[in-house]
């Protein structure tokens, strides 16, 4: 009896042991994507947001375990393994739970900033978490050719969405389209602030725990907005500010498209500021003028300009690559051509001198329709 109970106990010991090892490697994995991401919201540098989240990894548990040692010198055996491994399950629990909620904007971003760095597990591993669809080769797997730029020059891709033929209003959309006149003059920087910069809008975002500042910007006469999906994603109270300092904190989300990383917004004000003229990214060539104008940590209205760098593939989806700086906080806003067209959407910036991408904004037009049925409001601001 002794022995078989002796037998049970060892199975039972390794059984223990072996359930203990997965919790740690996974719980391990998974709890530093996730303290990572939230790092993140407070440094893009990868090296910090490791650092930190690894000091929180080790120092918690062993803390815990600290306080729960008794204080009469008996030993607990395996008492700091069980703490570290109930305590890294629980993280990594939280993280899969919040992943495809509160935390799935600040993953998404950290996945951006693991391509960055060449790190393609990590991304595909932080996208798993956050639930979002995994592109069959990352920047970092694709092969070379896939890599390259779309377009040297105005090489256009069958695939790509193309503007509507027709003239004024786009069919069933509400946008201004760029004039078809091939000679048209060129606008000085100057020229394209003064124009549009009251049409560029700042997007506070209250998320509970945070918040946020990100930009949009004014396609239509009714009050409708267009930015970045994750800029909007986890907010529980949206104000969107003029730039005359009107507030508007009556905020619709219209629709939004988190593949994209695009949303469409609108408000009430008194008095609205100029729709922007929507341009065909389609026709966009590297070597071109752009110009941007945004909120980069929270700094209203501030341009900047560059050029048109690549059309480059990056994750399986098209973006116009430039070297026009932006920050966090020049999210959702709009890049303009030397027409003063709006030809992409700021979305992201990458680890780099000036390495930044815009979504084409050919991949907003479809978005941009007379009727929104799902339409609501956020949080006290629903109508």
């Amino acid at each position: 009896m002794d022995e078989k109970g002796a037998r049970r106990r060892t199975a039972l010991g390794w059984s223990t042991a072996a359930v203990k090892l997965v919790a740690l490697a996974v719980g391990a994995v998974v709890s530093i994507i996730a303290l990572m991401s939230l790092v993140g919201l407070f440094t893009e540098n990868v090296w910090i947001e490791l650092g930190v989240a690894l000091v929180v990894m080790v120092g918690a548990p062993l803390l815990a375990a600290d306080r729960l040692l008794p204080n009469d010198g008996s030993r607990r055996p395996g008492l700091v393994t069980d703490v570290v491994a109930m305590m890294w399950m629980a993280g990594a629990s939280a993280g899969v739970v919040l992943g495809t909620s509160a935390l799935q904007g600040p993953l998404e971003q950290q996945a951006l900033r693991y391509d960055a760095q060449g790190w393609a597990r990590a991304a595909w591993g932080t996208r798993w978490v956050a639930g979002l669809t995994t592109p069959t080769a990352s920047a970092a797997e694709q092969p070379a050719a896939a890599a390259e730029p779309i377009a040297a020059a105005a090489v256009s891709d069958p695939a790509a969405p193309t503007a509507p033929e027709t003239e004024g209003k786009a069919a069933g959309a509400e946008f201004t389209p760029a004039p078809k006149e091939t000679k048209r003059e060129k606008l000085a920087p100057a020229a394209i602030f003064k124009a549009w910069a009251p049409s560029v809008v700042t997007i506070t975002v209250d998320m509970g725990f945070a918040s946020s500042v990100g930009t949009g910007f004014v396609i239509d006469d009714r009050g409708t907005i267009a930015t970045n999906h994750h800029v909007v994603d986890q907010g529980t109270n949206i104000t969107v500010k003029l730039f005359d300092g009107t507030k508007a904190d009556r905020v619709e989300l219209l629709e939004s498209n988190p593949g994209d990383d695009l949303a469409v917004l609108r408000i009430e004000v008194a008095k609205l500021p100029p729709p922007v003229t929507l341009g065909e990214s389609d026709g966009v060539e590297v070597g071109e003028s752009v110009i941007v104008i945004g909120n980069p940590i929270g700094l209203d209205h501030t341009m900047t300009d560059g050029m048109v760098s690549s059309r480059r593939l990056f994750e399986g989806k098209k973006y116009i690559q430039m070297s026009a700086p932006v920050s966090p906080g020049n999210s959702g806003g709009p890049v303009f051509n030397d027409y003063g067209d709006v030809i992409g959407v700021t979305v992201a910036k990458l680890h780099g001198e000036n390495l930044n991408l815009a979504i084409p904004i050919d991949m907003l037009k479809p978005m941009i329709k007379s009727e929104y049925p799902q339409a609501r409001g956020f949080g006290s601001s629903r109508w």
